[in-house]
């Protein structure tokens, strides 16, 4: 071999053992890609809205416009104007593809097959893919004339998909897509159908970890997309099982970033597995539910950019009719407005149906059902229920919070709150929205405490029956010598006790888990970076084997 040859396969040698030396997942990362993400948008067609529900409506502060809100805050009868604000964002936008994490609807045949058109009406209008998966409210365990089953969940949004999947698993609605040269999507079936708790079950693991053995042999990165969380977002969340074994096994084989819904929260989670890799939930707010986000992600050198986005319009002409001309006037002002009032509304109604009853307390001083001391909890979280519903402070109009502290020296701190639903409701859609304000969160819970022990106090003094209710006091205390104590204290002693205890109960399972979550670095706009590990190397991508081949032979020819 001639000089000028052995130069010219010198350096194609070298080229070679550069190409081999650089992680696969460089390949393509220059180009980066942009995915729109949504969840829970919870969809309800006309038909499937039924007559507004005025429940539980005692207390607010404006019943004339939001007697209708639902429990959960969600905007079911604003949800086709939403939906159709999201999909022009999407049409209209740069992102190369729309992701929507599960609780597409509320359900019902009728609303997803109207979904499943705006769906396919968007992608022809864009030209761009969308892609779903399943949520807990989607599909009943068995079909029925108005609900639909998993696998005519996989019929419906086939185009969404199912059709363009590389794989599918059989036995459930998981399926695995490209969606450029880079990245693949790895969207996970977590339901247990005809239940509101997710799992990954044994077989739908099995299939991941086939697609990871897939996706490492074609040179891409993993992005999964799952209904429920893969982390936890706040302290008392209900997890999958297993979570903390799944979140280690997904960063340790390359899946580094998970977008899940649920919650109904802005918020992200991460963890650092044993072997130094971390892992990202990036879960997304109800789409229905005020702030009312969607968020746009770009993936792309070894980081995850996300920026939160807001529906804060919608056309007045996608309401329904059982919207009154005023409040349709309102949410076409000032939808953002609107849309919190609607929430804190929301929260309102939801205390009014939870705190009259006694299993949230039973459960967690361990009280059973059936005992003396279980009936006066019983019996007086019903007073509660409306013992809550009083102002705050002291204005002479009547009963109030700040009055039934007076008598124990107790001081409510300043605020401009009237109700004691808003100081919930603010803690909560703190956590809802993201970033929230850690000060202010532990300022608004203890002012909560001292509204639920004034409320308490007030439906302690209005029960006749104080044996049954110095029987439950005695039941939330611990030690035996102290429980035996309180039946020799003074009514004032024991009831402020009683107040006490039940009050931080209260505080803890309604508020406690959301006033400090585990976000990290933020919630809404930040840019997710991953600390490489590669002391566990993936097998080699059949492209860098035959660089590697074609290495070898350029040493021969060079020898």
């Amino acid at each position: 071999m001639n000089h000028s040859m052995k130069q010219i396969v010198a350096c194609l040698l070298a080229v070679c053992i550069l190409a081999v030396s650089v992680p696969l997942r460089a390949f393509g990362a220059e180009t980066p890609l942009q995915l729109m993400v949504a969840a829970d948008t919870h969809f309800r067609c006309a038909a499937d809205l039924g007559a507004p529900d005025d429940t539980y409506a005692e207390y607010l502060l404006d019943p004339d416009t939001f007697a209708y809100a639902s429990t959960q805050g969600q905007m079911n009868y604003e949800s086709e104007a939403i939906l159709a604000e999201l999909l022009q964002a999407f049409t209209a936008s740069d992102a190369h593809y729309l992701l929507i994490a599960g609780d597409l609807t509320c359900g019902k045949r009728a609303s997803h097959l109207a979904f499943a058109e705006y769906l396919r009406k968007t992608e022809e209008a864009s030209g761009k893919q969308i892609f779903v998966t399943v949520g807990n409210h989607d599909c009943a365990a068995k079909s029925s004339d108005d609900k639909i089953s998993m696998e005519e969940f996989r019929e419906i949004y086939a185009d969404f998909g199912f059709q363009q999947a590389l794989s599918r698993h059989d036995a459930s609605a998981s399926y695995a897509v490209d969606l450029d040269d880079t990245y693949r999507l790895l969207a996970v079936d977590s339901c247990i159908y005809g239940e509101d708790d997710g799992k990954i079950s044994t077989a739908v693991f099995r299939w991941i970890k086939d697609q990871v053995r897939q996706a490492e042999q074609d040179g891409k990165t993993l992005i999964a997309m799952m209904h429920h969380s893969l982390l936890p977002h706040y302290e008392l969340q209900p997890m999958i099982d297993n979570w903390r074994y799944f979140a280690g096994w997904f960063a340790d084989h390359d899946i580094r970033t998970v977008l899940t819904g649920h919650i109904h929260a802005n918020d992200i989670s991460s963890t650092v597995s044993d072997r130094g890799n971390t892992l990202y939930d990036i879960q997304t707010g109800a789409l229905i539910s005020s702030p009312n986000t969607y968020r746009v992600l770009t993936m792309g050198q070894g980081s995850v950019q996300i920026e939160s986005r807001f529906i804060t319009k919608i056309d007045p002409a996608l309401l329904p009719d059982y919207l009154t001309d005023a409040q349709k006037a309102k949410l076409t002002e000032d939808f953002s407005g609107y849309a919190k009032e609607y929430y804190i509304s929301g929260v309102c109604k939801w205390l009014n149906r939870n705190i009259g009853s006694p299993n949230r307390l039973a459960r967690w001083f361990k009280l059973k059902e059936g005992t003396k001391a279980y009936a006066a909890a019983e019996r007086l979280m019903t007073r509660l229920g409306a013992a809550v519903g009083q102002d705050i402070y002291d204005t002479g109009a009547g009963a109030s919070i700040e009055a039934a502290l007076a008598p124990y020296h107790i001081e409510v701190p300043q605020s401009d709150y009237q109700k004691p639903y808003e100081v919930a409701a603010k803690l909560m859609y703190g956590f809802f929205h993201g970033d929230e304000d850690a000060v202010g969160n532990k300022e608004d819970a203890a002012l909560l405490l001292t509204c639920l022990e004034g409320a308490i106090l007030t439906a302690i003094q209005s029960d006749p029956d104080q044996a049954s209710l110095r029987l439950l006091a005695r039941a939330m205390e611990t030690r035996t010598d102290a429980a035996a104590a309180v039946s020799s204290l003074r009514t004032s002693v024991w009831a402020r006790q009683l107040a006490e205890k039940m009050a931080l109960a209260l505080v803890e399972t309604l508020a406690g888990g959301f006033v400090d979550d585990y976000s990290t670095p933020a919630d809404l706009n930040v840019t997710l970076t991953f600390e490489e590990n590669r002391s566990s190397a993936a097998p080699a991508h059949l492209f860098v084997q035959l660089l590697r081949l074609f290495a070898e032979l350029c040493k021969r020819m060079v020898a």
